[in-house]
């Protein structure tokens, strides 16, 4: 995958979620009481949804390397 599609897929993705999460505030569906740690929570619980499919072991494994070796 080119950069440019990288960053489309980040910027549609992020605006998706973001968006999501935005019209359940909107909808009161989120605790008044609810800060930054469990809006945190959600938003990555809401990313985590967005997986499509599994990886494989090894690709995962790899995944967790890199992310890892590169500091991301």
């Amino acid at each position: 995958m080119d950069k440019p599609t990288k960053i489309e897929l980040v910027r549609n993705l992020t605006r998706s979620v973001g968006e999501i999460l935005i019209n359940d505030i909107v909808a009161d569906k989120i605790p008044e009481d609810w800060d930054g740690i469990e809006l945190r929570r959600l938003l990555a619980e809401r990313f985590q949804r967005q997986v499509i499919g599994t990886m494989s072991r090894s690709r995962k494994r790899e995944f967790e390397n890199t992310v890892l070796v590169n500091n991301l």
